[in-house]
């Protein structure tokens, strides 16, 4: 796949940088000016705002707004703080979609949306479809008709895109008026961004260049101010956009090897033009049908490595659907039909987490388009991201869900209060967050009254798989709870969405952390200890004190934790574990439970938005091996790329050894 150009990035640049400051004004001012709430959290007592008592949405929007300036109370947050966040989310929100929407017309899956503003091909078959947007449109309210169309298209697109489309959100209330959307959609629809929107990776820049200016602003209270980075400034201070051929690297030799593992004939080793041939043969494992094969980003951003491993996992599903029956091959098909694929790719295979929700909408719209690019049919029934930072459930509302359930209150009292105990920590560590210790705990508590389910299992990985089973068990009871919640209270309760929204946000959170994963990559935050806040490093020497020097160390752990008995993890990360004294126990701790199958150690300027030495990098492949004497005759394949000056000419450099090394292997096959 052939990257952005220069231009073509620089101009995605401006529009971002351009676009992001009108509609954190424009949200800002609607704020204040429509509601009442000021920069400050002051909230203006209902009685100030005679409009609210004109229109019903307004007045609930006003009351949504109530709830949440509690909840952030409630997480310790001043109210100017959760004024701030909220403008960020709705802004990017309402940044993503129209994004979103864009990228979506130009590939014919939705009809002109914002191409030609009010003059749109799709806004005019909505008015003669709609008589109470037609209406306002012939009383020359053609902003109002216009913004009922984009609401209506983004419940259309909500029940594939959810996370960023969410009617029942509190930015879907907040959308940009009039004028500033004018402004953003004349930015948007630039000539000079036309050959951008066709690319999957304009959605990463896009992020990447919307949190530049957090991210300088992080920097600049960290260097010049020294002030240590917050829990909130964690995403935008360690975001960074991951090198194409780098992706993949670490998928072609983690998800691709596992498959040539189970058919050593397959045709996708053709297609894995980055595959590192072992110095000895693979060993051989046991076939599985595709759908159960897992692979997870814990810190996905926008899903770059997801979308690497979606190409594969197709021709995967494709193969077996043609060789199902087969030695060596499953009986059946994960698929009935070719078309099924893409949905089941979403459903089964892939699964991501990061703590910025931003980020989290924008993975869930490339994957939306990677899915609609193989088959624009495809139905969308479930995608498996989450987004780390919930707010907490406790007070009045949670006492207020608990008392419609009589009948269930102490297994939900006790699930629920136990679990958001935990999550309250999940802003900061994200994946790192072993929200499962937490949960099984809770198990033991539950299996005593539960026994025969439990009975005999003495080994881990066979008990981890019961206590997974009995998490989904009860995961389903809380969720029918849950809406069943919603449904009775809404009408008199509005604010109850909410709740039951950050609910969901944390069984979806806490059902992917106590799963294990037949893969796991990612391009991890790289964080030193001296520059995170107290709290961040005292949780962190907690939770990982062989890690606690970088947050990248207790990501190559975690990683671990999150893989399979056999599995793979594939990372890019700073080089430093691999020589410094405080690192010697995480380099034990590596040895004693996998084996380096290959690396590319890149040493300094990997990556083309960072200068000079200060970011030095290598990215690896590790295999869980069980077998000590396996790990020890183990030998694995490595790159050094350490001296070229420039992401550009390592990857060559890299393309050129890889080409040598499998001449040589090549050779050593024919004697």
């Amino acid at each position: 796949m052939n990257g952005l150009s220069g231009t073509e990035r620089a101009a995605l640049h401006d529009f971002a940088l351009r676009a992001r400051r009108l509609l954190l004004e424009d949200i800002a001012a609607l704020l204040e000016g429509e509601y009442g709430l000021h920069a400050d959290g002051t909230l203006e007592p209902e009685n100030n705002l005679p409009n609210l008592a004109e229109d019903a949405q307004a007045r609930e929007t006003y009351l949504r707004l109530q709830a949440y300036l509690e909840s952030g109370k409630e997480r310790g947050h001043s109210l100017g703080e959760a004024v701030q966040s909220l403008i960020k989310e709705a802004a990017f929100t309402w940044l993503n979609r129209l994004v979103a929407f864009k990228m979506m017309e130009i590939r014919g899956l939705l009809p002109e949306t914002l191409g030609r503003g009010t003059e749109s091909a799709g806004f005019k078959y909505f008015l003669a479809e709609e008589d109470e947007a037609y209406a306002l449109y012939l009383q020359g309210r053609v902003d109002d008709a216009y913004r009922r169309f984009l609401l209506h298209q983004s419940a259309r697109v909500a029940q594939d895109l959810k996370v960023l489309f969410d009617p029942d959100s509190l930015a879907s209330r907040l959308m940009p008026r009039p004028r500033t959307l004018r402004e953003v959609l004349a930015l948007l629809n630039a000539p000079a961004l036309g050959p951008a929107w066709q690319a999957e990776e304009a959605i990463g820049w896009v992020y990447q260049y919307t949190v530049e200016e957090d991210k300088a602003e992080v920097f600049e209270r960290l260097y010049r101010q020294k002030q240590k980075i917050s829990k909130q400034d964690i995403a935008p201070a360690t975001q960074l956009f991951t090198p194409n051929w780098i992706v993949r690297f670490l998928v072609h030799n983690t998800l691709g090897r596992l498959w040539l593992q189970m058919h050593p004939d397959s045709r996708l080793r053709e297609r894995l033009d980055y595959f590192v041939p072992p110095v000895e043969p693979l060993p051989s494992r046991p076939p599985m049908p595709v759908k159960e094969i897992t692979l997870l980003d814990p810190a996905c951003g926008t899903m770059h490595f997801g979308l690497v491993a979606f190409d594969l996992f197709y021709e995967m599903y494709k193969e077996e659907l043609e060789r199902a029956g087969e030695p060596g091959w499953p009986q059946q098909p994960s698929v009935a039909r070719e078309e099924d694929i893409p949905a089941a790719i979403l459903e089964y295979n892939l699964h991501g987490i990061d703590i910025d929700l931003r980020a989290v909408q924008l993975a869930a719209l490339a994957l939306y388009l990677k899915a609609k690019s193989y088959n624009p049919q495809a139905r969308i029934r479930q995608t498996n991201l989450a987004v780390a930072g919930v707010h907490p459930l406790d007070g009045h509302r949670l006492r207020a869900f608990l008392a419609h359930f009589q009948e269930d209150r102490p297994l939900l009292e006790r699930l629920l209060t136990t679990l958001w105990r935990r999550l309250e920590d999940a802003e900061w560590l994200g994946s790192l967050l072993r929200v499962e210790r937490t949960l099984q705990e809770l198990i033991a508590v539950e299996r005593q009254r539960f026994l025969p389910l439990f009975a005999g299992l003495d080994n881990e990985f066979e008990r981890e798989a019961v206590e997974a089973e009995y998490w989904t068990i009860l995961e389903a009871r809380v969720l029918q709870a849950l809406d069943e919640f919603v449904r009775q209270t809404a009408a008199d309760d509005p604010t109850q969405t909410f709740f039951v929204g950050e609910a969901v946000r944390g069984l979806r959170l806490a059902h992917l952390l106590l799963n294990r994963y037949d893969v796991v990559v990612t391009n991890p935050p790289y964080m030193s200890r001296r520059n995170m806040s107290r709290d961040l490093a005292n949780l962190l020497a907690e939770e990982y004190p062989e890690g606690k020097g970088d947050l990248y160390a207790a990501f190559i752990l975690r990683c671990l934790e999150l893989t399979g008995r056999d599995g793979y993890v594939g990372m890019i990360t700073q080089q430093s574990y691999m020589f410094i004294s405080s690192y010697e126990h995480l380099r034990q701790t590596l040895m004693e439970q996998c084996v380096i199958e290959t690396m590319a150690h890149t040493g300094p300027r990997a990556f083309d938005e960072i200068s000079g030495e200060k970011v030095n990098t290598t990215a690896f492949v590790l295999r869980r091996e069980p077998d000590p004497a396996r790990r020890e005759a183990h030998r694995g394949v490595y790159f050094r790329l350490v001296h070229q000056p420039d992401g550009e000419s390592k990857r060559r450099a890299f393309e050129e050894a890889l080409a040598a090394w499998n001449q040589r292997v090549e050779d050593a096959a024919h004697g």
